[in-house]
This record gives structure tokens, C-alpha cells and sequence, in this order.
């Protein structure tokens, strides 16, 4: 179907005659631009736009030919349908830089630091973190992946932009792991990657803000850590640390998701029986997420 929406938009911009738009240079702008309109952007360090760029793209009849993404007005256009393209200036790197040092893993440093397409959410962090083929780089391919909608995540990017707290910021790493589950399969782990960007921060905030039942907190980002574990299709790996867990030292506040984790990993792993004794326990919410996570590995 993302398919059959491409190659149509492509036929669109072909007997379109609009002048086609530059690409911002304003990140600031570009992320309000993005949560307005429910789209990641699609960046890259303006030197290496200067630069051919060779991708494989595929005509409105399904033929495959090389072109320049920079010189290709359909596909300018295309990227402007799905994205919000971004320029960044080279000069602003030791600042950006400065927000994410020490703070992300190796591959995404490099992924920041190198002159390839940064797919970025409306805050600026970064999602295509996967593996992706490069020798040729299929550009349909690359867009069929990576282009999301995030109306889903709309009113928690709205509250985590107006007022950045442990609260927002648990808040949409929560959702974001909510929205892992209704994703191409292909982007999967890189979502709930980028939900664990906010989750990881929510906690550092945990440890400076005055929060009531921090216990109970800081135990729920052990469940969530199983709950992308079972998004990712992991029950053994989910039952295997539950195993270790004495029941009586859960917080009533996250009973809830513990006896998800285990009917989740038990529906996953077809033990009927043992999915029963934790069902009653599981929250009518809860309960759906677990169908949905079920549905998608089945």
C-alpha cells in the first residue's frame, strides 16, 4: 500500500507544475513545522548536500534508474510530502553535539557526525539508527521505512516541547513504545530505540526533580525495559528475568504491567494456561497492547 502511495505522489509531482521548495535551514522552525504537521524531518549538513548524493529511484512505471538526490525535483517534492528537509549549518555542530555527548551510543554519534540522511522526530533525535543498504541506496525503499505519522504522539510532543519534566518526558517515551506496535516491522526496533531516548532522560530527571513513589518509578523503567522486549518478540528472554522477580516487592502502582509482562510473554509463547492466571491482573489498556504486540508477531 506505501508503495502504491509513493509511485501515485510520484505521478502527482510529475504533471505538477509548482516551484519546488528549498529545504529549511532553521532547525528550531522545522521541529514546530514537524509537530504541526505530524512528520519526522529528514536532515542533513548542509556541506554535504553540495555534494552528489546518488540514490536508485523509480519511476512512475516501476523502472528503477540512478539520479541525484539533490537534482531530482520529483524527488525534492516527495520529500517534502513525507518529511520536513532540513539543512543544518555546519557551524551549529559543537552545540548540537553538546546535547547529545555521552549521551547516546557510538552508532549514533557517528550517524549525527557522518554526511548521510539523518531521520529526526519533531524533537531532534534521531531514528534511523538500523541497519540500512547503502550500495545502492534504494530511496523508495528508504522512504517506505522511515516515513511516519506521528498524530499518534501528537499531544505528548505538544506537552514535552511547552515544558520538558520527568512527567512529558516519561510521558512520550511511554507512547512512542505504544506506538512501536503499529509500525512497519522494519522500523521497529529503531521506535522503540527512540522511545528508550526519552525514557533514559525521564529518568536522569527522576533523580533531580522532587517526584512522590520514585521506588515505584525507577521499577517501572525495568518493566518497560521488558515491555520492549516483548514488542521486539523476546518473551523467553521477558520470562526468564521474571523468574528472578519476587512478586510481593512490586508497587501496586505497577502491578498492572508486571502482570502484563507475563500474559504478554505467555500469549507469545502459547502457554495458554499460564497466560490465564495472569489475565484478571492485567488493566482492560494493558490488555489491548498486549493483543496488539501478540497480533504483530504472530
Amino acid at each position: 500500500m506505501k508503495k502504491i502511495t509513493i509511485v501515485f505522489l510520484l505521478f502527482i509531482v510529475s504533471v505538477n507544475q509548482c516551484i519546488s521548495q528549498e529545504w529549511m535551514t532553521s532547525l528550531e522552525i522545522a521541529k514546530r513545522l514537524a509537530r504541526v504537521q505530524n512528520k519526522m524531518l529528514f536532515v542533513m549538513w548542509e556541506e554535504s548536500t553540495k555534494y552528489e548524493f546518488p540514490v536508485v529511484f523509480d519511476d512512475e512505471n516501476g523502472q528503477a534508474y540512478y539520479t541525484d538526490l539533490f537534482e531530482n525535483e520529483n524527488i525534492n517534492k516527495i520529500i517534502w510530502a513525507y518529511f520536513v528537509p532540513v539543512k543544518l549549518n555546519d557551524l551549529t555542530y559543537p552545540d548540537l553535539f553538546s546535547k547529545i555527548e555521552n549521551k547516546r551510543s557510538d552508532k549514533y554519534i557517528r550517524l549525527f557526525q557522518n554526511d548521510g540522511i539523518k531521520i529526526m522526530d519533531a524533537n531532534g533525535n534521531i531514528l534511523n539508527t538500523g541497519s540500512f543498504h547503502m550500495d545502492p541506496f534504494n530511496f523508495v525503499d528508504f522512504i517506505e521505512r522511515y516515513q511516519l505519522n506521528t498524530s499518534f504522539l501528537k499531544a505528548q510532543l505538544h506537552n514535552y516541547f511547552e515544558k520538558r519534566t520527568f512527567y512529558t518526558t516519561m510521558a512520550l517515551g511511554s507512547k512512542y513504545l505504544d506506538y512501536a506496535v503499529f509500525v512497519n516491522k522494519k522500523v521497529r526496533k529503531e521506535v522503540t530505540d527512540l522511545a528508550f531516548i526519552y525514557i533514559d532522560e525521564s529518568y536522569e530527571l527522576l533523580g533531580v526533580e522532587n517526584i512522590e513513589n520514585k521506588e515505584a518509578y525507577r521499577q517501572r523503567f525495568i518493566l518497560l525495559e521488558l515491555k520492549k522486549d516483548l514488542i521486539l518478540n523476546r518473551p523467553r528472554k521477558v520470562l526468564r528475568y521474571l523468574k528472578k522477580v519476587d512478586v510481593s516487592s512490586i508497587n501496586p502502582l505497577n502491578e498492572s504491567l508486571f502482570a502484563f509482562a507475563h500474559y504478554a510473554a505467555y500469549q507469545l509463547i502459547e502457554d495458554e494456561k499460564k497466560a490465564a492466571v495472569w489475565k484478571s491482573k492485567v488493566s482492560l489498556v494493558d490488555l489491548k497492547k498486549a493483543e496488539l504486540i501478540l497480533n504483530i508477531n504472530n
